[in-house]
């Protein structure tokens, strides 16, 4: 099955997106792949230090279907390799698989969805083909099947809402095994800048339930994005999650750009080794930064040379686990 979806894809790139229309109802498809060709410097894990080699991160195959002015559908299914360095073993799930109806400046959509968790960061930050988003690395999980429901709360369309109940009923993408209740407020004063509030409950078995507040600021033109994203879940009697993170770009020419995320853990990882491509040792607050230079070479291909370095504070111990450090070059082939 994983070299259906890997060879499938690699057909599908080699064509541009497809799209079927008629006044009621219309499909498109396309799909996108990106890895690295990578190099680890050092590592807290001492044997995949100086390990070499490509890396597979997603190959993407998505249909998106719509009819009439309101309903819409999407399915998507991805390859991509697990595992550490020198240990990657490729794999598939489904990805999206969901039904919604677009009700005036409202829209409910249900199935195997994306949380409301990150959609709109997501939106404006763009580079997750880089490196995911802090809180999405160290275990909240950005898919659920579930429920969700959009729209705009002032006339103006500068403050808008989000609210998902993601269910318990677990399907391939989904890591979320128990319920959860998710709600966001939008503030966005003028078209460059937003101020987003995210709240959720996770009841659990014990004393283990999950809670999470979240904040994000962001401002975003034609020369350049950059955001501030403050994430804190406390998990009761389990490791809590506290992350900050800088997120930016910088349009430098018509065809490159400097794009980085910046992210300190005021806790140790709560996922730590398990964490594929970019692991972290469980043991110690650390910051880490991926940074590059995105180069464009026309519609469908970016090429960005960049760096993940992670540096640890002391751990209870007293010990200072080894940096982690890789020089990447990771590629971006983008057909939807």
């Amino acid at each position: 099955m994983t070299r259906f979806y890997y060879l499938f894809f690699l057909m599908l790139s080699t064509f541009s997106p497809i799209s079927i229309a008629d006044e009621r109802f219309s499909i498109s498809a396309g799909g996108m792949l990106f890895g690295d060709l990578y190099y680890v410097s050092k590592s807290h894990l001492p044997d995949t230090t100086e390990s070499a080699g490509w890396v597979t991160r997603r190959g993407v195959l998505t249909a998106n279907a719509k009819a009439g002015e309101n309903w819409f559908a999407r399915a998507r299914v991805e390859a991509f390799d697990e595992g550490n360095a020198e240990d990657y073993d490729l794999t598939g799930q489904g990805r999206d698989l969901y039904i919604g109806r677009k009700l005036g400046q409202h829209a409910i959509t249900g199935g195997l969805i994306p949380t409301i968790s990150y959609d709109v960061i997501e939106h404006h930050w763009n580079k997750r083909y880089l490196v995911r988003l802090a809180p999405d690395l160290h275990g909240v999980p950005s898919r659920d099947l579930g429920i969700s429901l959009k729209g705009k709360i002032s006339n103006d369309a500068r403050v808008s809402y989000r609210l998902m109940y993601g269910s318990s009923a677990t399907w391939e993408a989904d890591h979320n095994a128990y319920d959860k209740f998710m709600g966001a407020v939008v503030f966005q004063p003028t078209e460059e800048s937003l101020l987003e509030l995210y709240v959720d409950e996770e009841p659990r078995p014990g004393n283990h339930d999950r809670s999470t507040a979240q904040v994000f600021a962001g401002r975003k033109t034609e020369q350049y994005f950059m955001g501030v994203l403050y994430t804190h879940q406390d998990r009761q009697s389990d490791p809590p999650l506290e992350v900050a993170a800088l997120l930016g770009t910088l349009k430098v020419t018509s065809s490159a750009s400097l794009v980085s995320q910046f992210h300190y853990l005021f806790e140790p990882s709560p996922k730590g080794n398990s964490i594929t491509y970019l692991p972290f040792d469980p043991s110690a607050r650390a910051s880490n930064i991926v940074a590059g230079i995105e180069f464009s070479l026309g519609r469908q291909l970016l090429i960005t040379p960049n760096v993940a370095w992670t540096v640890y504070d002391q751990n209870s111990q007293g010990v200072r686990p080894e940096d982690d450090l890789q020089v990447r070059l990771t590629v971006f082939f983008n057909f939807e």
